[in-house]
């Protein structure tokens, strides 16, 4: 899936700096296992249940396990989506509203004790083949009301016929009452074991985008039956778990029942992730064909992307996550070939980097390569529209748009490394250009301070000044070293316009409640798009996402509401593209959010590190990656 719902801190702070801590401590060298490769993470790994996967970082994880109807070829650009557990591409009704999918034959699950005991081939445990009610359960999970599917419930919301009424059914049931599953839904249903069908109550234009969303992986009932309607003890006895204490989500290694080339070996919050092979991964190759040869691009063919190509997947046997939350320590790790790709520490980018953004002589002699590239992701400031003050002045949010300098933070926080967002769709999706930047959206302290003294008119008017001025204003931010520095970035930015601000700093769950209940008047996070349509960005702003999820600013517009539902079913086409200009402008005047930047990122890996290309969305692409043992061997001096 893509990725979703994500907090800016989380990635930028893989830019700063921080004192080396013994190593040791806090990364343990993988056993050798064939073929491995290295990670670190930085932010916390929130999800291994794809219904409630809606950060990046459990997104990354859990592709590797759990696979989708569709997903994205790893290699072509424009982006293409492609079939993966689906036999086909879906047969699409005339009206549009029934939706037909093929299921692969042979698929089978990772062996799981909730299947039972194994065969006489002398495997411990059973497995089964996935079959199209296993997706039927999975759409069901994701409407289920006692599993916090916010994200992920908010693209079927209204749009699956019966999905809906079945999702204030399961409200009159008990939390552990899994009967609710066998409902029927009219829209969701297994014409047969290799046939899937969706009935919607209007066309769905982005479906097969949402379809390749990991979210959406297909789930046995065994699992449900087995691991989360009992309690093990330390012997493996089992015991039934009362229906009120009852889990509905999977929260322990041992209940990730996946397809995916990889099988989840350790599972420690905050430490450390193993994933190893799938032994009974089903045939599978890579990719023949990549980006061609064009104008000022040497195509996938000469960056030695296709040199695989037909061969068996997965490649790596084993791939290691350690927990890191210090990027100096990281990057040490990186140098001493511990690990096989990194970020670039802030402190060091310029050492690395040219100005010209290519990598330094010295780093290419050591035999390390530079990718750079940009994602669909904006990061901003958001101002929530239900607290009294910023709901009653416009003026106010325009104002502090206008007064901040967002080139600043880019040189000064990141090196550089991303470009100011204009409006709200980033500058790859359509609608962007024609829409422009937004009047508001530009560095201008003296056009912010005629904004901020109509504030004052705006603000009399609803009685909320203090003493004749604006009231101060609080932000919410995460907490870390980034975080405090970026804090002493922002107030830098509003004392000139003599704006009071406090500061508030905030575990990450505690930041997310804080979200989710309205209680944050400013906040900074960011979106990574989910697929490649400026509706994903769009449908942050429509009024009925506010109680979805999705809509975290609490913006309201009628207006925009409209043409937001008349674009939901329009398939893409010019006046599609006119449609949203038109909703994007409303953004940039409005200013619900303070747009700060679209993120340009540098990584780098190691030469024995093979087809290394990231996709701008899409998820699971480990199975294609390859470590040269031997030239690891003789570059990092191994044994």
């Amino acid at each position: 899936m893509k990725s979703f719902y994500i907090m800016a801190l989380c990635i930028a702070g893989v830019l700063v700096i921080s004192p080396l801590i013994f190593l040791s401590d806090v990364f343990t060298a993988p056993e050798r296992q064939g073929s491995a490769i290295r990670n670190v993470y930085s932010a916390a790994v929130k999800s291994i249940d794809p219904a409630t996967a809606g950060d990046t970082s459990s997104a990354a994880i859990q592709a590797n396990m759990y696979e989708s109807l569709y997903t994205y070829h790893f290699l072509k650009r424009p982006l293409e989506v492609v079939a993966q557990l689906a036999a086909a591409m879906p047969r699409v009704s005339d009206d549009g509203l029934t939706v037909t999918i093929p299921i692969k034959a042979g698929v089978t699950y990772h062996r799981n004790p909730c299947f039972g005991p194994g065969d006489v081939s002398g495997h411990r445990y059973g497995t089964r083949e996935v079959q199209a009610a296993d997706f039927v359960l999975a759409f069901k999970r994701i409407a289920d009301y006692h599993i916090n599917t916010g994200l992920a419930w908010a693209f079927l919301a209204n749009r699956v016929r019966g999905l809906d009424a079945y999702r204030e059914i399961t409200k009159k049931y008990n939390v552990g009452d899994y009967s609710r599953y066998d409902l029927p839904v009219e829209g969701v249903r297994a014409i047969d074991p290799h046939t899937f069908q969706i009935v919607l109550t209007k066309p769905f234009p982005q479906l097969i985008y949402v379809l390749a969303m990991n979210v959406y992986a297909p789930i046995p009932r065994e699992a449900v039956d087995y691991w989360l309607t009992q309690a093990f003890d330390d012997q493996g006895r089992a015991r039934t778990t009362p229906l009120h204490e009852r889990n509905p989500e999977f929260r322990e290694q041992a209940h990730v029942v996946g397809t995916g080339p990889y099988i989840l070996d350790t599972w420690k919050r905050k430490w450390k992730i193993v994933l190893v092979r799938n032994p009974e991964y089903r045939n599978d190759y890579y990719p023949g064909e990549g980006q061609p040869l064009s104008p000022g691009d040497e195509g996938d063919r000469a960056r030695g992307l296709l040199d695989d190509a037909g061969r068996r997947v997965p490649f790596i046997d084993r791939i290691d996550f350690d927990f890191i939350e210090e990027p100096y320590a990281a990057w040490m790790l990186f140098l001493s070939g511990q690990t096989d790709i990194a970020a670039i520490p802030r402190e060091n980018f310029e050492s690395v980097v040219t100005p010209d953004k290519h990598l330094a002589r010295q780093w290419r002699e050591k035999q390390i390569h530079l990718i750079s590239y940009t994602d669909p992701s904006i990061y901003w400031i958001v101002f929530n529209m239900e607290d009294k003050v910023f709901s009653a002045s416009k003026s106010l949010r325009q104002a502090i748009c206008l007064g901040y300098d967002v080139e600043s933070e880019i040189e000064v926080m990141l090196n550089g490394r991303g470009k100011r967002a204009v409006n709200c769709v980033p500058s790859a999706f359509k609608g962007h250009a024609a829409a422009g930047p937004g009047h508001y959206y530009r560095y201008d302290p003296a056009a912010a301070r005629q904004k901020l003294a109509q504030a004052k008119v705006e603000l009399r008017q609803a009685g909320l000044l203090v003493n004749g001025d604006i009231p101060p204003l609080k932000l919410d931010l995460s907490q870390g070293t980034y975080a405090t520095r970026m804090a002493d970035f922002i107030r830098q930015q509003f004392t000139p316009l003599g704006l009071e601000i406090k500061i508030i700093f905030n575990d990450w769950p505690t930041l997310q409640r804080k979200v989710h209940n309205k209680q944050a008047q400013m906040y900074m996070m960011g979106w990574h798009a989910d697929y490649p349509d400026a509706e994903n960005f769009l449908q942050l702003f429509y009024s009925r996402n506010i109680d979805k999820g999705t809509n975290n600013a609490n913006y309201r517009n009628p207006e925009f509401d409209a043409l937001y539902e008349t674009i939901r079913t329009m398939p893409d086409s010019p006046e599609r593209t006119g449609i949203y200009s038109r909703m994007i402008r409303m953004i940039s005047e409005d200013c619900p959010v303070l747009l700060l930047y679209e993120p340009e990122n540098f990584i780098l890996y190691h030469d024995w590190v093979k087809n290394v290309k990231p996709h701008p969305v899409g998820y699971g692409y480990m199975k294609y990656r390859r470590i040269d043992e031997a030239l690891k061997t003789r570059l990092s001096g191994g044994d």
